[in-house]
């Protein structure tokens, strides 16, 4: 986890952020978040900072460069909020993990199983991407149309096809692996 202000630039970072990535806290207090961002397009991390701005809230899944040199595939969600009289975003990385390349790349595609994308149902794909969202069981329910029982039932499929315990470790399997969209 780690704490923005509203000019974008880190307040904050917990040791479990710090040792992820390989920063030092000293080095990385008061440089700009989101400047790892690869992408082709360099306004992606502009773009998703004003969303923040506007809704308070941001999900995303992006290519990050790694202090190693190492691309990590990262998802996330902020949450803007004011304390006091100041604005910060916190920033929570759902999921991350090195990209493979080269010959891992490739023994890695020969690997992979039928995936797990195609283990979820659609309706349970739906019914995670709530969950992801921050909506509780009855709101799901309410929002699909299903009874709360059934919504549950959903959810404890998804998760044991995804050997997740949790709900928030579902949430982190199903967005890191692309079961379900930022």
């Amino acid at each position: 986890m780690a704490l923005i202000d509203r000019d974008r630039r880190w307040v904050e970072l917990n040791d479990g952020a710090l040792e992820l990535f390989d920063y030092r806290r000293v080095e990385e207090i008061g440089t700009l978040a989101g400047s790892t961002i690869l992408e082709e397009d360099a306004t992606v991390a502009d773009r998703l900072w004003e969303h923040l701005l506007r809704t308070n809230e941001v999900y995303g899944e992006h290519l990050v460069s790694h202090r190693s040199g190492r691309t990590m595939h990262v998802s996330f969600a902020a949450h803007g909020t004011t304390i006091g009289d100041r604005w910060l975003a916190l920033l929570v990385i759902l999921s991350a993990r090195f990209q493979p390349s080269g010959a891992e790349l490739i023994a890695t595609n020969e690997a992979k199983s039928p995936g797990r994308a195609s283990a979820l149902t659609p309706r349970e794909r739906e019914v995670v991407r709530q969950v992801a969202l921050g909506a509780r069981t009855r709101q799901i329910a309410a929002d699909l149309y299903l009874s709360p029982a059934t919504v549950r039932s959903h959810v404890r499929n998804a998760m044991v096809k995804t050997n997740a315990h949790t709900r928030a470790q579902l949430v982190a399997i199903a967005l890191g692996d692309g079961l379900i969209g930022p």
